[in-house]
């Protein structure tokens, strides 16, 4: 007649069971593919270098990403979703403008493509912010003059110019061979001035303003 299973057996068996069952989500979630359409700031951190990016697909380990500037296999990069946010990883295949990349480390995904309103020290989560170097003419009710858009994003402006525009002002930002945007003054510092556009530049409007400058 066959003994029956101790009790120290059986548990062995259930937590082997509890053990395999947890391996098994945790390969489902490393597997998962999410589809997604995020801006994001592409760096290349090997020649210090930073543009324009649309993550296309996402999973712990890596990210496929449309991009608007020239990335090669091998580079190294930092991807980031919103301003306070790195992903590094290395490019790992090319097809025409969308690249593959794989992280150096894993990432937990519902986290990394959560949208916080604020950051840990309580200011306000930016979208990704792209340093530019455009001249533009801003027009006021009562001024028009030229400013040096040092960043952008889909929402505002860093603005650099030496007249003194007026707190909550509304303005017309008009790049050289670019639409022009509305925006309103929301901060001021020594000579530069932040605004918030009136509107959200969609993507391919704003890869052009990340374009350089025609007189440069």
């Amino acid at each position: 007649m066959e003994m029956p299973l101790s009790q120290k057996t059986l548990i062995e068996v259930e937590s082997d069971c509890v053990a395999e069952a947890a391996n098994e989500a945790d390969r489902r979630q490393h597997a998962r593919h999410v589809k997604v359409m995020r801006i994001a700031r592409v760096s290349n951190r090997q020649i210090d270098a930073e543009g324009l990016g649309m993550v296309r697909d996402i999973s712990s380990g890596g990210m496929m990403i449309d991009t608007y500037f020239q990335l090669e296999i091998g580079q190294m990069v930092t991807v980031a979703l919103h301003d306070n946010q790195e992903l590094a990883g290395e490019i790992v295949w090319k097809e025409g403008q969308t690249v593959g990349v794989h992280f150096d480390t894993e990432i937990p995904v519902d986290e990394t493509l959560a949208k916080p309103l604020a950051n840990s020290d309580g200011t306000r989560v930016r979208l990704p912010r792209f340093a530019v170097n455009r001249t533009a003419n801003i027009g006021t009710e009562s001024i028009n003059v030229v400013a040096n858009i040092c960043d952008v994003s889909q929402r505002g402006a860093k603005l650099r110019c030496d007249a003194k525009i007026g707190m909550h002002s509304n303005i017309l930002i008009k790049p050289d061979a670019l639409r022009p945007v509305r925006a309103t003054v929301k901060w001021r510092g020594g000579d530069f001035t932040g605004v918030e556009f009136h509107r959200l530049l969609p993507v391919d409007e704003l890869a052009r303003w990340l374009e350089p400058d025609v007189a440069d």
